[in-house]
């Protein structure tokens, strides 16, 4: 029996002049989006290929171990999603790159230290961009949140009101059929409706993507779009519940249409955009630029202030009989050779560096590098737990939560430059492991790393440094859209629960 009704709504429907202008306009947007795609593409992967060469032919140009601690691995690059046409995610907004900041060198009487490499993160908080589904592109996303929420709603405002109204249902129900199989027969043929015209569009967009030979998706990808239909299916059938709901509670179907157009645009217009801007004046402020530079100027300006001590202790130490300025001064009136000889000893000791000296500047190095990456880090941090406390609240929209999933699993947006944000960590250790192994190798080296003077001098191979290579695994995309997919499911079942409760109490 279920069968049946499922097969009436599906003749209903696509027999309606609906229905054809669903498969035209879904088609339309499709295509554009491929189109827009493989001309943008192609630009992102031939300037990642070409970065990423450069990187690892400046790295290999790097044969002294000293270079390598000062100068880094050069750029780190985030590799381009094949899936972006899916879900452009505000990545224009966000760094493509992380690189050196800067580098200082400082000198005082008789020595010299260079800075060594340190990570610079960039914002990942850009204006709060990427708090809100985002309309200024025709991707997956613009047509799955408004016209994938929209389109349901055309095909259910009438689908009990309606018949209420024209006296069918009464009959309907006349006959040995229950109100529950009804209601999902119902509910299953107006989605599946949906999603005919929707899995066309899809595969006119894939195959035009997939003549192209700068998009060559991989198993995992072919992967990945199978869960993103399923997201797509799972939010058309949100609002296939709502539509139903509304249209089970409603006599008229132009009051339902109404009481739907309003919903529509609260839930996927209205609350995205004011909750995402509500939520930045909510939570307390990040630290501005100038708080952040005066922060971790001062942090920096005490260490040289240590360092600064500690040396001339170092150095008063290999000058315990000398006279001090003073007595120097009178010895130059009454006997100048004596004076100078004196004063050639003071230089003699404070121009030369010894392992004390060498030690202290290799420290100094260190700790300016520590210190200049934990500020960078807390700093990206505060920005990260802004926009993850804003997504938190953006997500009371469906709309949001299906743009955070899709993004997930494309591959692009702000999850996936946390992932890259980690991969980079990750490999920066890994990178500095190495150097302080291959040092450690060579029995002659003082083991100062840091420092010119204090590192190995030995020849090294090349392929031997550890290369970066970032990656979007299957396995990350999944793990950060399952809060996303395990809220879609449940929105979908109080929606359709809703349309089950309301239609079981009303009159026909």
């Amino acid at each position: 029996m279920i069968w049946h009704i499922i097969k009436r709504e599906l003749f209903d429907h696509i027999n309606s002049l609906r229905f054809m202008l669903t498969v035209v306009i879904l088609s339309a947007l499709m295509v554009t989006n491929a189109v827009v795609h493989l001309r943008a593409h192609q630009g992102r992967v031939r300037n990642y290929s070409k970065n990423v060469t450069e990187s690892l032919d400046t790295l290999k140009s790097r044969t002294q171990l000293y270079t390598l601690a000062e100068k880094g691995p050069g750029n780190l690059h985030k590799r381009p999603s094949s899936l972006t046409f899916i879900a452009d995610g505000g990545d224009a907004y966000l760094p493509t790159e992380i690189y050196r900041e800067g580098s200082w060198s400082k000198s005082g009487p008789g020595w010299k230290a260079k800075s060594n490499w340190w990570l610079s993160y960039g914002s990942a908080n850009p204006d709060a961009k990427d708090l809100r589904p985002q309309a200024t592109k025709i991707d997956w996303v613009f047509i799955i949140t408004y016209l994938l929420s929209f389109i349901p709603l055309l095909f259910t405002f009438d689908a009990l009101s309606g018949e209420r109204q024209q006296g069918t249902l009464r009959l309907c129900l006349a006959n040995p059929i229950s109100r529950p199989l009804l209601l999902i027969g119902k509910f299953l043929g107006t989605l599946i409706t949906v999603l005919i015209p929707f899995v066309f569009a899809v595969l006119l967009n894939l195959a035009v993507i997939s003549a192209d030979n700068w998009t060559q998706l991989s198993a995992a990808d072919w992967g990945r779009l199978g869960l993103i239909l399923l997201i797509a299916a799972s939010y058309a059938g949100i609002f296939v519940g709502l539509g139903l709901m509304v249209s089970a509670g409603t006599r008229e179907p132009r009051v339902s249409l109404v009481v739907l157009l309003l919903i529509w645009v609260a839930t996927v217009i209205f609350m995205p955009s004011t909750l995402g801007t509500l939520s930045t004046k909510w939570m307390p402020p990040v630290q501005t630029i100038d708080q952040f530079h005066a922060s971790r100027d001062a942090a920096l300006k005490q260490i040289d202030t240590d360092y600064n001590d500690r040396l001339n202790a170092i150095k008063e130490k290999k000058t315990p009989n000398l006279p001090n300025l003073s007595e120097l001064q009178k010895l130059f009136e009454t006997s100048p050779e004596a004076a100078r000889a004196e004063a050639e000893k003071y230089r003699t000791a404070w121009e030369t560096e010894g392992d004390e000296e060498l030690a202290l500047k290799a420290e100094l190095v260190s700790r300016d590098v520590e210190i200049r990456e934990r500020f960078n880090r807390e700093y990206l941090d505060a920005q990260i737990a802004q926009v993850q406390r804003a997504r938190v609240v953006t997500r009371f929209s469906p709309a949001a939560i299906v743009q955070y999933a899709l993004e997930s699993m494309a591959g692009t947006g702000f999850n996936r430059h946390l992932q890259y944000l980690e991969r980079v960590h990750d490999y920066t250790k890994q990178f500095r492991q190495f150097i302080v192994e291959t040092d450690r190798a060579d029995t002659e080296s003082r083991h100062l790393i840091g420092i010119r003077e204090g590192m190995s001098e030995k020849p090294f191979s090349s392929e031997a440094i550890p290369k970066f290579e970032d990656k979007i695994a299957f396995s990350d995309t999944f793990n950060t859209a399952t809060l996303d997919l395990l809220l879609l499911v449940l929105l979908l079942g109080i929606f359709f629960s809703g349309a089950f409760l309301i239609f079981v109490r009303s009159e026909v």
